[in-house]
């Protein structure tokens, strides 16, 4: 079954994890597609339909990327159905768009996730570094990719500010019209290997896809004229394996990136600040006020951009209220925590005085 299936990023350790699932005469197929209540899979068996049907449908939210052990029929024209989700490796999650809640898994099982920006604008540090937390604390490994650098502005000045928000995490500068480029990117690549593709419209995702594949798979149109932003033409999450063997996980593009927990990906995202943290005299200390807070003392002696601390309380408080919204144990804890503190207050004496 490993041989059969190893394209599709199946290996040993996939088949140890299939024979723990209780679900006679199961096969295990990827979901290279998901639609509003289908979803296409791929097995040794070539591709087919399937579907969540049972009792344990509602908790069944199978993605793209996934492994899935599914069952056939009853009829042979019948879609197949998923009884089981294999527990993911790695999952991209931001917190769902709008005013509701929970969670929305954009890609599970990937290997390495591109975090993809057009440099036709100058680059937006703060999307970057969004992207970057929510991408450590996937599981996956993040890399940057830069497109469209034949229409940057100022090239060098753009790489280098992108390189300032990256610490060492690895970044790529192509276009689709360098070829030398684009061959590189192409080297890395190995068998096997699941990439997704994340950003915003108009960041060149499909036509990347398409040129690294040789082949147009991934539907792509013009960015807007007046704005330079790009059309929704990806819709759906969708598998694609290409030439030498690796798959690209394509993804719409986003307009809101919510985050939600991030205890590991805001820490590599902002590896400086986690280090100037470990200096501050309080162990919970905010960044924000407190004295002997050493992330402050390096904004101050110039050792740390105030921009860059101004995005890391953003995420972290951003992350904090998703954490209180969806968590009702964590919600509680804040209103206690909140009451403790003002009935303290009430008994300060600067506030006593104005009795």
């Amino acid at each position: 079954m490993t041989d059969e299936l190893s394209p599709l990023g199946w290996d040993e350790g996939w088949d140890a994890t299939f024979e723990g699932v209780d679900a006679e005469g199961a096969w295990p197929a990827r979901v290279t597609a998901q639609h509003r209540d289908r979803w296409t899979v791929q097995s040794s068996m070539g591709l087919r339909d399937a579907r969540v049907v049972g009792a344990g449908a509602a908790a069944l939210k199978p993605v793209t990327g996934d492994w899935v052990a599914c069952v056939v029929g009853p009829q042979k024209s019948d879609p197949w159905s998923i009884v089981a989700v294999l527990p993911r490796r790695s999952a991209v999650r931001r917190g769902a768009a709008g005013g509701s809640q929970g969670q929305q898994v954009l890609a599970a099982n990937v290997d390495r996730l591109w975090i993809v920006q057009s440099l036709e604008i100058p680059p937006n540090l703060r999307s970057i570094e969004r992207y970057l937390a929510v991408a450590w604390e996937s599981g996956a490994s993040p890399e940057v990719v830069l497109t469209k650098s034949d229409l940057a502005q100022d090239l060098d000045a753009a790489t280098a500010a992108v390189g300032d928000v990256t610490f060492g995490t690895p970044l790529w500068v192509v276009s689709v019209e360098d070829p030398a480029a684009i061959e590189a990117l192409r080297d890395s690549l190995a068998a096997g290997q699941t990439v997704a593709l994340l950003g915003p419209s108009g960041a060149g995702k499909s036509t990347l896809i398409n040129r690294l594949a040789d082949s147009e798979l991934a539907k792509t149109a013009e960015v807007r004229a007046g704005d330079r932003k790009g059309r929704h033409t990806t819709t759906s999450r969708e598998l694609f394996p290409i030439h030498g063997g690796a798959l690209f996980l394509d993804t719409p593009g986003m307009r809101e990136l919510k985050v939600m927990d991030l205890d590991e990906g805001l820490g590599h995202a902002f590896p400086e600040i986690d280090e100037f943290s470990a200096e501050c005299r309080f162990r919970d200390c905010s960044h924000s006020s407190e004295p002997g807070c050493a992330v402050l003392a390096a904004v101050e002696e110039g050792s740390l951009d105030p921009d860059r601390l101004a995005s890391y309380r953003k995420l972290e408080a951003e992350a904090a209220s998703e954490r209180r919204r969806v968590d009702p144990r964590v919600r509680a804890e804040y209103v206690a925590e909140w009451k403790t503190a003002m009935r303290t207050l009430k008994f300060h004496p600067k506030y006593k005085q104005r009795k």
